[in-house]
């Protein structure tokens, strides 16, 4: 069986590269301290939670379309479909840990919570129950098949090994000398080779993140969502995944491609947020603010990714400004309709 050692683990990834991501996540955090000041600072934190629901159901494969994302999380709507309700437990375990993060210990039993509040609206009685037969970790390719990347922990090694890991996180989070980032890291990885439930482990770890990164006091989810990175870089995550899972049930894998990936995705949030603050808190018009946007971007962009920079400026004006940028050839349009993009001259 595996044998866990979170101290040991985290103490030997003290090297200058992940130094180098630590101190400039730090750096940024402290950048990013006065996001509370902005202006309608509630439309950027609920943007962060709409936009994070539906890139971490994403990344597990559960997608709705746009009009209906809008209609259930922007008017209320209730959910029809088996996917519109794991989007809305998911919403909730995260309001859950809006409500509790500051009291509630992380222990298995707030684990199983946080899994039955995913499925609790459609199929409760499959919400928290630990798995009942092996499962695995797999890569869907291009041609529909799956590849097998990882056989995680047996179900009868569930609990054990479970509450093993979750006793040592405790333990470490009290050591002033372990840095809390690489902790949490280091215990997803472990929480995903062990993969407790039948489905839904990758998205209940996400939640974790969410919850023991504003447990030790890197809220950048609540501005900015971890999961909007991790989205566009699910290739390297599988990548990174592979290559530290390669000898786990043996005690003997190497978590650094794990952790590196997992903060290069925190560093990456917390630039986009300082990105966010100073384009909003630049005394410039809304047309100047958009071609800085559209400038900055190596690549070409659409409407939606202004609007989520502009998060303050309502859609007509920022739909006007593009106009009027193209018209007086500030930019260029490169493709039109529903999607249209626009890019530098």
């Amino acid at each position: 069986m595996k044998m866990f050692d979170l101290k040991g683990v985290v103490m030997s990834l003290n090297n200058p590269n992940i130094n180098s991501l630590l101190q400039s996540i730090e750096l940024y955090r402290g950048k990013t301290m006065g996001v509370k000041k902005l202006k309608k600072v509630e439309k950027l934190t609920d943007l962060a939670i709409r936009s994070g629901v539906v890139a971490s159901n994403e990344i597990g494969n559960v997608t709705i379309s746009d009009s209906r994302e809008e209609a259930i999380f922007g008017k209320g709507a209730m959910p029809e479909t088996f996917q519109e309700h794991l989007l809305v437990g998911y919403r909730n375990a995260l309001d859950l840990i809006a409500q509790v993060n500051k009291y509630q210990p992380i222990d298995r039993s707030f684990i199983s919570t946080l899994h039955y509040y995913i499925y609790k609206d459609y199929n409760p009685e499959f919400g928290g129950q630990y798995k009942d037969s092996q499962n695995y970790i797999q890569e869907v390719m291009a041609d529909g098949s799956f590849r097998t990347i990882f056989v995680t922990a047996a179900p009868e090694e569930v609990v054990p090994l479970l509450d093993n890991l979750v006793y040592q996180l405790n333990q470490c989070a009290t050591d002033e000398h372990l840095n809390k980032l690489v902790l949490i890291a280091v215990f997803m990885f472990d929480f995903m080779c062990i993969h407790p439930y039948n489905h839904g482990n990758g998205r209940l770890s996400r939640l974790l993140l969410n919850f023991l990164m504003k447990k030790y006091g890197y809220e950048i989810g609540d501005y900015f969502a971890i999961p909007n990175i991790m989205k566009h870089r699910v290739g390297a995550y599988i990548d990174a995944f592979e290559a530290s899972a390669k000898g786990w049930s043996d005690n003997a894998n190497d978590y650094t491609p794990y952790v590196t990936f997992i903060l290069k995705c925190i560093l990456e949030a917390y630039r986009k947020l300082d990105y966010i603050m100073e384009i909003n808190l630049e005394d410039e018009t809304s047309e100047e603010k958009v071609l800085r946007i559209v400038n900055d971007s190596a690549t070409p962009i659409n409407k939606e990714v202004v609007q989520n920079v502009l998060y303050a400026t309502s859609p007509a004006t920022i739909e006007k400004a593009l106009s009027s940028l193209v018209k007086n050839q500030r930019i260029q349009l490169i493709t039109k309709g529903r999607y249209s993009k626009y890019f530098r001259l």
